[in-house]
């Protein structure tokens, strides 16, 4: 079935723009593109626990502690015992990474616009609908 690889090559081509783009504004902050989701969601949520990353980000928690590591040294981050659970650790964002968070998202914004700046206010919006149908099915076969 064609439209099959025409799929996979589209959504491989986005990945890697998008990652070509966030990592060339990001340079001169020291961070990648891989550390944005973090950064976000510490913002979005001060005291997250850390394994929400889990699932917020649909990574392993190896992974998260690595992503939370990089960002603890860099000061985006702080980690902290989770009072209530031992066992868990809550996830607070630095005054560094506040301050960012504008930027960041800002970025986050810029390059949506410009990867859909010829598509009408419903093209984007079905788009947007149809991207996290086709997510949510990648997550449903890894997890169904």
């Amino acid at each position: 079935m064609e439209i099959t690889v025409d799929i996979i090559k589209m959504i491989s081509h986005l990945h890697r723009k998008s990652q070509m783009y966030l990592n060339e504004k990001l340079e001169p902050l020291g961070l990648t593109a891989g550390l944005v989701p973090f950064l976000m969601i510490s913002c979005d949520h001060p005291g997250v626990p850390q394994h929400s990353f889990c699932q917020f980000l649909d990574m392993d928690k190896s992974t998260v502690a690595k992503m939370l590591a990089k960002l603890e040294i860099q000061d985006y981050v702080t980690r902290r015992p989770d009072p209530e659970d031992s066992r868990s650790v809550r996830v607070y964002p630095s005054p560094k990474a506040k301050d960012l968070y504008s930027t960041l998202d800002g970025l986050g914004k810029a390059w949506t616009l410009e990867l859909t700046k010829d598509l009408t206010e419903l093209e984007r919006t079905v788009l947007m609908e149809m991207l996290r149908r086709a997510s949510q099915n990648a997550s449903d076969y890894f997890t169904g």
